[in-house]
């Protein structure tokens, strides 16, 4: 497998980098440092677990084959030798040939053990030099920082992507899929020529940068299931006795998956106009390392017209060892962030009934979007507040662990740590005149 070019790696978590160059460090082989990935992930998804669902028996099962987590292995070694932290071999280039490098390992770079000694003392002084490193190798991390508003000479301190959400039915409004994409075109287009997304295009470049890369990936899909794949397919099954018809995708379905090709063409012709070519994944990528470094923040909940908007929390100066930063994180920060939760929370309760709590994560997207700060300031002021740490703002915060209808995928509960390791989970709260004797739940 390659490990040169600069595009960004499928490193969904940075704290895999460190997990693996520890290992190296100490010598481990390439099958060692996969379960060190393996154990990381575990643990990961320990602590973001907030519905009970973590299954240990599968993470042990993950950690027992050797096939697993090899392709996150070889992404984030494969980083560490482009950052040149680790001296360059070949890596296994499937998840069968993992079995013959199970036995490698790796040398590290007098950089990569300056690095590794920087993390273990320090880990934020560590990420904050991960974040230089990546910052110098990728131009793609660069320019997505500039253009959500991180660089000083940033020309705007967001970038919105504008999408299409219906409350209706699926099918009720869009009877057919093609009145969807021409809807969705119709859509962005009209907010280009509204202005104020941080990007723009011609009309005749948007209609026919999203057909072409919708109709193309339809395409594709629909070339997976010639008659010789399904004839495949029938046969397998009818071996496994299992029915032999192959199902078709509902309309619902079949709808979702033109709603998420639509969003994913807009996202890569908005970076594209701006002038940083980016395919969806990276952007995913990019905006999970922006939101974990403290660096930006982004939403698809904030107020306004549906949209996928992105901005700065941060500001960035320079790369690689020279890279400074200066984020939104004062205590000044936590109380201008509140002093906007009792406007925000009356237009949420006005725009939903007279409902005496609201969903935590809609207030949050609100307050940082309008702010321009990261979720976990927001949910350290929200704390604070709650705890009483905050005297002359006017109003109480309550807590309640009660679940208000679906939390979406890419929002979170507030979770708030309650002592002895154990944390509590909230998701809804309300807001008392500073004169109520109600507080936080307990």
């Amino acid at each position: 497998m390659s490990v040169g070019g600069a595009g960004i790696p499928r490193l969904q978590e940075l704290i895999y980098v460190e997990t693996a160059a520890r290992a190296v460090a100490e010598g481990s082989t390439f099958e060692q440092t996969r379960v060190a990935i393996v154990r990381r992930a575990a643990r990961h998804a320990l602590e973001q677990d907030t519905a009970g669902a973590y299954d240990e028996a599968k993470w042990q099962a993950r950690e027992a084959d050797p096939r697993e987590h090899v392709h996150n292995t070889v992404d984030v070694l494969k980083e560490l030798m482009r950052l040149g932290w680790i001296e360059r071999r070949i890596l296994p280039s499937t998840r069968a040939s993992a079995m013959a490098h199970s036995s490698v390992t790796f040398s590290m770079t007098p950089e990569g053990h300056e690095w590794t000694e920087l993390i273990k003392r320090s880990e934020s002084e560590g990420f904050n030099a991960l974040a230089g490193a990546l910052i110098q190798a990728h131009p793609q991390f660069d320019g997505y920082l500039r253009l959500v508003g991180a660089r000083p000479d940033s020309q705007d301190d967001q970038f919105t992507i504008p999408l299409l959400r219906s409350e209706r039915t699926a099918g009720e409004e869009y009877r057919q899929d093609d009145s969807y994409l021409d809807a969705f075109v119709m859509n962005v287009a009209a907010a280009v020529r509204e202005g104020g997304l941080g990007w723009s295009a011609p009309e005749q470049v948007i209609d026919t940068e999203l057909r072409t890369y919708v109709s193309q990936a339809l395409s594709r899909a629909a070339a997976r299931s010639v008659p010789g794949q399904q004839m495949g397919a029938t046969r397998a099954r009818s071996e496994l006795g299992m029915p032999h018809t192959v199902a078709q995708p509902s309309a619902a379905q079949r709808r979702r998956r033109l709603a998420t090709l639509c969003e994913e063409a807009a996202v890569r012709l908005a970076f594209g106009a701006a002038g940083c070519r980016l395919d969806y994944i990276s952007h995913e990528v990019l905006r999970r390392w922006t939101r974990f470094l403290g660096l930006a923040n982004f939403s698809y909940y904030a107020p306004g017209p549906s949209a996928l908007r992105l901005w700065a929390t941060s500001t960035v100066t320079g790369s690689g060892p020279a890279t400074g930063f200066r984020r939104a994180t004062t205590p000044e920060d936590h109380r201008t962030a509140m002093d906007a939760v009792p406007r925000i929370w009356k237009a949420e309760r006005g725009a939903a009934g007279q409902e005496m709590y609201r969903p935590v994560w809609r207030i949050r997207a609100a307050v940082c979007w309008e702010r321009r700060i990261s979720d976990s300031v927001f949910d350290a002021a929200l704390a604070s507040a709650a705890r009483g740490e905050m005297p002359g703002l006017g109003f109480r915060v309550h807590l309640d662990a009660a679940s208000y209808g679906r939390t979406p995928g890419s929002a979170r509960p507030l979770v708030l740590p309650m002592g002895s390791g154990r944390c509590r989970v909230y998701h809804v709260m309300r807001i008392n005149e500073e004169n109520s004797l109600e507080g936080m739940d307990a």
